[in-house]
């Protein structure tokens, strides 16, 4: 138990503390490709994979780690991506962005992360989803008899690799051109010089690739030494955490992704407080409503495609599993199309109104 606790939620509080700083959440990243073709978060998604894929690649390579028969469940990655990423933007954070601002006092995330929890839970198991989630699982495909991208390819994965890098790469060649103010850090009296690089400001995105990628491949090797082979996983940890507080208190649930799930507003914590970004801020009851429905949505999703935006979008894309890259993909669409009906037609509507009202005849 005391492994696990150390292991896992240690891994956890780098992990909130790094994306905290870096303000790494994938529905940003997703969303604002979108709305403002703006890709900052999207780089560094790209670059944490790129650091994950090459050292997981190297770690099997060396018989460190071994990749599990990870199915391609076709309808349940399809399915399950567009529901968590439609889910995402309703609730308006990822699985790892959610538990983050728990850390700096959201409410709302707070709310987000518990209806998280009863979606997962209901949906696997006994529950009340669990056979629904079943039956749309059940639809598995090989393609060329793989259920890798590689596999299905023909190809050595150590290609796979090199195009992320290379992409990533890309990105760096061309952030030298990026707005100088956006490596500087601010000048505060009686502040060290590294206390202004961690919480002067919130980090570069080629930093937080690099911190959040590496902090993946940590994950690995501290879940290897609990005896749990896999990488950062949030959506099974969420829901044995609910199930542990609410049905059977059994300390046997409490894993390693369990520590890791309540390490990560920890470290959301850590980072906010000492960067004065800590406050208490409660949503209205219509956005209440949002994070409630968002949540269980996240859930619910997270479970039919097999993995949240952690578990499938950093883990088992790294992995070029056939199956995370299907449920990422229509997450990223899911975000896209939420984004349009959440964000952009309320938005019309609203300035529509407004013009009604501004063109009728005053009386």
């Amino acid at each position: 138990m005391m492994l696990k606790l150390v292991a896992g939620g240690l891994t956890g509080v780098l992990f909130g503390f790094m994306a905290q700083r870096g303000r790494f959440c994938m529905t940003s990243a997703f969303r604002d490709l979108y709305l403002t073709r703006d890709a900052t978060l999207f780089k560094a998604y790209i670059l944490v994979l790129a650091i994950q894929s090459a050292a997981i690649f190297a770690l099997h390579g060396a018989g460190v780690i071994t990749f599990g028969n990870d199915p391609f469940r076709w309808l349940g990655a399809v399915a399950g991506g567009l529901i968590f990423g439609l889910s995402m933007v309703l609730a308006g954070g990822c699985a790892a962005g959610t538990l983050f601002r728990v850390g700096e006092g959201l409410v709302g995330a707070l709310i987000t992360a518990v209806f998280f929890a009863i979606g997962a839970l209901a949906s696997r198991g006994q529950g009340l989803l669990a056979l629904l989630v079943q039956r749309i699982q059940g639809p598995s495909i090989t393609v060329n008899g793989a259920t890798s991208l590689y596999g299905a390819l023909g190809i050595s994965p150590w290609l796979l690799v090199a195009a992320l890098w290379a992409v990533a790469l890309a990105f760096l060649w061309r952030s030298r051109r990026e707005p100088a103010q956006a490596w500087q850090l601010p000048t505060e009296e009686g502040r060290s010089s590294l206390w202004r690089a961690v919480f002067g400001q919130g980090w570069s995105w080629p930093v937080t690739g690099v911190a959040v990628g590496l902090i993946c491949v940590v994950g690995w090797l501290t879940s290897i030494s609990t005896g749990r082979m896999g990488g950062l996983s949030i959506a099974g940890g969420t829901a044995n955490l609910l199930r542990f507080f609410t049905v059977t208190g059994d300390g046997a649930l409490l894993n390693w992704g369990e520590w890791l799930v309540l390490g990560i507003p920890v470290g959301g914590f850590i980072a906010s407080w000492a960067a004065g970004e800590f406050r208490l801020r409660s949503p209205g009851a219509a956005r209440l409503l949002q994070h409630m429905v968002g949540g269980l949505g996240m859930g619910f999703g997270a479970t039919l495609a097999r993995g949240c935006n952690i578990g499938n979008g950093l883990v088992a894309v790294s992995q070029f599993s056939l199956n995370g890259w299907t449920a990422t993909l229509f997450t990223i669409f899911g975000v896209w199309l939420g984004s349009y009906l959440f964000l952009v037609l309320p938005s019309r509507r609203a300035a529509t109104a407004v013009g009604v009202v501004q063109e009728a005849p005053s009386s």
